[in-house]
């Protein structure tokens, strides 16, 4: 545990709770003719709601402050070697969301979006089955 951190009790009820989040984010990141910087702030928003899946099933929750970018630092502690690319990936997109939703628009490309998308969607797969292995989801 660090100082943004501190240990948390979860539930499968919270799991599936922020599995199903994390599916309609992705579910509305996949609507064609939702603006490029909405979709792709929808796909990171699943992105994040998947990674504190991931967190909540290691006992840790984020405290409130920087609960972003101290929710990927801590993922890419918890991930597995071969899975911690998306620790890095996602914080990545995380700075590009920042810029998309506070400073200008038009920040994300059709490629941008659709990569995210894929991402996430590949980290779903893995984080449903890891919650499903601990009886979780």
């Amino acid at each position: 545990m660090s100082d943004s951190t501190r240990p948390v009790t979860s539930s499968s009820t919270e799991i599936k709770r922020l599995l199903a989040i994390a599916e309609r984010d992705l579910g509305q990141a996949r609507i064609g003719n939702l603006h490029l910087d909405t979709r792709f702030s929808l796909a990171y928003s699943a992105a994040l709601q998947l990674a504190t899946v991931i967190l909540r099933i290691h006992g840790i929750r984020i405290r409130k402050v920087g609960f972003h970018q101290h929710t990927f630092a801590e993922l890419r502690t918890q991930l597995p070697a071969e899975m911690q690319a998306f620790g890095d990936y996602f914080d990545r997109a995380r700075r590009k969301r920042n810029a998309a939703f506070y400073d200008q628009v038009n920040v994300v490309s059709e490629s941008d979006v659709n990569d995210l998308i894929q991402q996430v969607e590949t980290f779903q797969a893995w984080v449903t089955s890891e919650a499903k292995q601990r009886k979780l989801a």
